[in-house]
């Protein structure tokens, strides 16, 4: 009871029964593991849509081989970007595709760029 209740009693401390208490404690703990599976249920609805949505957003570029690409600046030399700066650079050669998404690459010269690079960094060139 809260000490303003001791005064004058609320309609809860009058109208308390201490055995439905009990049995309502009872029953809410045999229907627990029922709501936890429930908001388990929800959590896993939620990450899906949430999945979805930003799958939607990153659409995975497919090239072939021998096509020509631009290279995201701030992906390859991120010291190297500002406002006024160009945004891709290039044009680079698929050299061979690893996995879908995934990318070697040549210079115009023929030599191999280091590292592997994702479709989301690369645009397709057009001449």
């Amino acid at each position: 009871m809260l000490t303003i209740e001791v005064g004058s009693p609320s309609h809860i401390a009058i109208n308390f029964d201490e055995e439905a208490n009990e049995e309502g404690l009872k029953t809410n703990m045999e229907l627990i593991d029922e709501v936890r599976d429930q908001a388990v249920e929800k959590m896993e609805r939620y990450k899906e849509k949430t999945r979805e949505y930003f799958s939607k957003k990153s659409r995975v570029k497919n090239f072939q081989v021998r096509d020509l690409v631009l290279q995201d600046i701030e992906a390859s030399n991120p010291t190297n970007t500002g406002k006024l700066m160009p945004k891709w650079e290039g044009p680079y050669k698929v050299k061979e595709v690893l996995r879908p998404g995934t990318y070697k690459l040549l210079n115009m010269d023929g030599l191999e760029v280091p590292n592997t690079w994702h479709g989301l960094r690369l645009r397709k060139f057009y001449q």
